[in-house]
């Protein structure tokens, strides 16, 4: 009685025909294809599965509380939220001793870009924001302008001025 060992399964890469090597036992996988692995040397140092939460359509308390500490305008209620999406993006980069690995969460480039995305919106809405403050002083002044085309000065009054001849003694 012979016994057969099962077959790895993995499929190649270039035709997708599956791998024909015997399979490690206690694994349907060969040496090859990670059937001897053990897994990460350091699960608390294994940050791939992470989620940074960036794109979390909830805000947590402590950003609800910064997000409602003040009455802002639209613009000012984007530069707010995008603010509170670059603390997000920190909080996840974090320092090598708060993550426990040797360069923080995730991978580097991809979140640097997503910093310097939220950067520069964050541009964007303070141009916006100045651009549409300035059109709302220019606005104020020119409503004020034609409500009061004197600006602000005293209307004249009707000045007569009555020139009479000094020489002649019986003028009057």
């Amino acid at each position: 009685m012979r016994l057969t060992m099962a077959l790895c399964g993995a499929k190649k890469r270039g035709n997708g025909e599956p791998c024909k090597r015997h399979a490690v036992p206690g694994s349907s996988r060969c040496k090859l294809h990670g059937g001897k692995s053990t897994g990460p040397k350091n699960a608390s140092g294994n940050q791939n599965a992470r989620k940074h939460g960036i794109y979390s359509q909830f805000l947590t308390d402590e950003e609800q509380i910064s997000f409602d500490s003040a009455e802002l305008e639209r613009v000012d209620d984007e530069l707010r939220l995008a603010k509170v999406l670059i603390g997000r993006v920190l909080k996840s980069l974090g320092t090598p001793e708060e993550t426990g690995s040797k360069e923080g969460c995730g991978s580097g480039s991809n979140l640097d870009q997503i910093y310097d995305r939220y950067l520069g919106r964050i541009e964007s809405l303070t141009k916006t924001r100045e651009d549409l403050e300035t059109k709302r002083l220019t606005n104020e002044k020119l409503r004020r302008e034609l409500e009061d085309p004197n600006k602000g000065l005293p209307e004249p009054k009707q000045v007569i001025i009555g020139v009479e001849d000094a020489s002649d003694p019986e003028a009057e």
